[in-house]
């Protein structure tokens, strides 16, 4: 009985998972292209550089998200 409770836990779990790294992933998304604005409009590089690990940080939270199974 304990058994079943626990399984049936999992796939709810999964899925608040799965959302959580879809939203990360968003807001990374998001937040890479506002510094890429913000790039354009100033003459230093840092803006470019951390829009670049601000979209690599989004693909991987959205590979994570893609690729969550419950093993």
């Amino acid at each position: 009985m304990l058994r079943r409770q626990i399984s049936d836990h999992w796939p709810r779990h999964l899925l608040l998972e799965r959302v959580l790294f879809l939203l990360l992933a968003l807001a990374f998304a998001v937040t890479a292209t506002l510094q890429l604005f913000l790039a354009d409009s100033m003459s230093v590089w840092w803006p470019i550089a951390l829009a670049v690990l601000l979209a690599i940080a989004a693909v991987l939270c959205l590979y994570v998200a893609v690729r969550a199974t419950d093993d």
